[in-house]
């Protein structure tokens, strides 16, 4: 919800192998979390699938919100952001929750992107992360310069700004 939406499969491992589950059973606690410890709520839309043996796998879709950002409530019950990012969840920062509160205000059309800001999305898309220094090397541009194109394109709504013990890194929005 406080990315571009997605979908959660519920009965499915990664691997692609069809366990199944109790749908009524999975839909009744992904409603009751996200209608309890998401704040504000968070709309979910289900759909039930049963193979020919009598598997069920409850698709759970979340739409991109109008209502950013969401919070969860953590295991010391305290209000956090997150954000997902390919398969992982990530805690996000102070500068994403701003980004999500002023969504907005910095829209910027994808394909007037130039080559290097191109080069960013491309690589997020292979790669976990990106770091200025990283960028810088891979370009061949200064620190400030790759610092600044990444601030850019948080800005613009295309990538989000995280902080952690690995220090300021950049993922694919």
């Amino acid at each position: 919800a406080n990315n571009s939406g997605g979908k959660l499969l519920i009965g499915v491992k990664d691997n692609g192998f069809v366990m199944g589950c109790d749908a009524e059973e999975e839909m009744y606690m992904i409603y009751e979390a996200a209608e309890h410890f998401c704040e504000p709520p968070v709309d979910v839309v289900f759909t039930i699938f049963e193979d020919e043996e009598g598997l069920q796998v409850v698709e759970a879709d979340i739409r991109n919100s109008l209502r950013k950002p969401h919070f969860a409530l953590d295991e010391h019950d305290e209000w956090q952001l997150y954000m997902r990012s390919n398969d992982k969840t990530l805690m996000a920062g102070k500068n994403t929750q701003r980004l999500l509160q002023n969504e907005d205000d910095g829209k910027v059309d994808i394909n007037d992107l130039d080559s290097k800001q191109q080069y960013v999305l491309d690589y997020l898309k292979i790669k976990e992360f990106i770091t200025a220094k990283i960028l810088a090397q891979k370009l061949n541009l200064s620190f400030q310069r790759a610092n600044k194109m990444l601030v850019q394109l948080t800005r613009a709504g295309l990538i989000l700004h995280n902080k952690d013990g690995r220090g300021d890194y950049y993922v694919l929005r």
